[in-house]
């Protein structure tokens, strides 16, 4: 039975909210005249979606979500407005709120928006609970040169890896970095060829360049591809790139803690600062980073074991 947490001061907008939620038959309803009392209840009971207003003394609708959002980010959100409140609705929006209703049509709309977003929080459980179960996969990815696919494509396999629980959160930001710089380096150093030398200076060809070079040939046909190997003991990524290669001796020491300092090979560096295995192919066009799971981060299992 899905459970609702309904947050005003208004004893009106209580029942009115109230009552307009009671086409939801199978949800329970528990109310709460202000911020504060909400995060009581939500540190002794688990709840399955908030409902909010915006306008209320001591701890506003606002404040609230983003508290909710920092202890309990998985909770869902949706605030309530009086006229005149949009742009204070938007910040709830960007603060992490799933949706708004104002409250001149919390008859009309409220209950299909909180049965919107329960069915949408269901699938993405579902999901989770989907991927948590995966104790093996491999797949393939491709990128064009554009440096600005490069965050998408690894909040996607942090999705995967968070998922699997291999890592902690530490660690899973260590892996971000150590792709981000693999990435950016297949793209800029191994596709489009540009020498690291050229961002030391500070008149705009190095990004001037980049552009020009991702429209012409050969460097716009060039790919990177991305290898991703998962298991319950490590992860592991193979990136290639279409260029020429590099000579792997011109790179500093990586394994030396001042060339962490250093423009030139300072990515290679971090990544083998941050990761358990750093290795390149003989051309110099392809890494395998490695991750090995140092630690179980799947917490007890179902027969009790720790």
């Amino acid at each position: 039975m899905p459970k609702i947490l309904l947050v005003d001061d208004s004893p009106f907008s209580l029942r009115l909210a109230s009552a307009a939620l009671e086409s939801l038959h199978g949800c329970s309803v528990i109310c709460a005249e202000d911020g504060y009392t909400a995060l009581e209840l939500l540190s002794i009971e688990r709840f399955d979606l908030m409902i909010t207003d915006l306008n209320m003394p001591n701890m506003d609708g606002l404040g609230l979500i983003r508290e909710v959002q920092r202890r309990w980010p998985e909770l869902p959100s949706i605030v309530i407005t009086a006229y005149g409140s949009e742009a204070v609705a938007t910040q709830a929006l960007q603060a992490g709120a799933f949706s708004y209703v104002p409250k001149s049509h919390l008859r009309e709309e409220l209950a299909n928006t909180v049965r919107s977003v329960l069915k949408a929080t269901d699938r993405q459980r579902n999901e989770e609970q989907l991927l948590c179960s995966v104790v093996e996969q491999s797949l393939t990815l491709t990128l064009p040169n554009y440096e600005a696919r490069i965050s998408p494509t690894i909040d996607y396999v942090q999705k995967l890896v968070a998922a699997m629980r291999l890592f902690p959160p530490a660690r899973l930001m260590h892996l971000r970095v150590a792709l981000e710089e693999a990435l950016s380096n297949a793209i800029v150093h191994g596709n489009l060829e540009i020498s690291s030398s050229l961002r030391e200076r500070d008149d705009g060809c190095h990004t001037k360049l980049i552009r020009e070079r991702r429209h012409q040939s050969p460097y716009d046909s060039r790919r990177v591809t991305i290898e991703i190997h998962l298991n319950r003991h490590s992860a592991t990524f193979v990136i290639r790139d279409e260029g020429p290669g590099f000579n792997l001796t011109s790179i500093p020491d990586p394994t030396a803690v001042e060339n962490l300092l250093r423009p030139s090979g300072r990515g290679i560096a971090m990544m083998h600062a941050l990761l358990d295995g750093v290795q390149y192919n003989d051309a110099g066009n392809e890494v395998t980073l490695k991750m090995n799971v140092r630690e179980r981060t799947d917490g007890p299992s179902e027969d009790g074991d720790t």
